[in-house]
């Protein structure tokens, strides 16, 4: 028995079976839920060599020169990040953060260990579909909401709607508990402009961690704490911070 998916096809036969296995895992499935997130980005990833094939259906080869054009490897999810900048194309803060988000997730889950409760499953898949739908927008790919099958339709808008409203609601309260009435990017789930500045440490109001902001040892700037090295690691307890800069300075001395 013979089963062909043309690209577009294929991207939206991963998106359909990603919703599916989302609902598995609402109900009652866990296992589910991580296949859900490769599907997805499996979907994210097609849809873009999908929009390089509509300029040249050979562009998706690495080599379109080659005389054995069907043996070639086809381009992979950042060449055709650059197939669009090269034409032009606008590719928001939002979407390129969120396609690096989901590429160190979809790795981690192939190559080292997956873990990840309910609320950031649906966070996750919710902020997959917000980079789709923009991509697709933007771009007049085609409707992904009515390309979405009759029986996943229900959770691909829920999934849509809650993370568009978490979203809208982590910035509004981010400027209102910062001390210095900003929002800030938040540096673990990669959103824009949901954490606050609280006390001694950026509390981001959507994911919920918290990084602390200490002293650079050198210029006495503040930094947040993932954003120095420690330089002085063997006199503990008291720890020393450095940040880039100075770091790149003493060292090219």
């Amino acid at each position: 028995m013979k089963h062909d998916l043309g690209l577009l096809e294929n991207a939206l036969d991963s998106l359909n079976e990603a919703l599916r296995k989302f609902q598995s895992g609402e109900d009652g499935d866990a296992r589910a839920y991580k296949f859900a997130v490769l599907h997805f980005t499996h979907s994210i990833e097609l849809l873009f060599k999908y929009y390089v094939t509509q300029s040249h259906p050979l562009l998706i080869y690495k080599n379109p020169f080659s005389k054995n054009i069907e043996k070639e490897y086809t381009i992979g999810l950042w060449d055709a990040v650059q197939f669009l900048k090269n034409e032009g194309k606008n590719i928001s803060e939002d979407l390129f953060n969120d396609l690096e988000w989901v590429k160190r997730l979809r790795n981690d889950i192939e190559h080292h260990k997956f873990e990840m409760n309910v609320h950031k499953v649906r966070r996750a898949l919710g902020r997959l579909i917000r980079a789709t739908m923009e991509f697709s927008n933007d771009h007049d790919l085609l409707d992904l909401a009515q390309s979405v099958e009759p029986d996943c339709r229900s959770t691909f808008e829920t999934l849509a709607d809650e993370y568009r409203a978490s979203i809208a609601a982590a910035r509004a309260e981010a400027i209102d508990k910062s001390g210095d009435g900003e929002a800030y990017d938040c540096c673990y789930c990669g959103e824009r402009e949901t954490a606050a500045l609280v006390e001694d440490a950026y509390e981001c109001l959507f994911c919920k961690e918290k990084v602390a902001i200490v002293e650079c040892c050198q210029c006495n700037a503040n930094f947040p704490k993932t954003e120095v090295s420690v330089w002085n690691d063997d006199h503990l307890p008291h720890i020393d911070y450095i940040c880039e800069a100075c770091e790149s300075h003493i060292m090219s001395r």
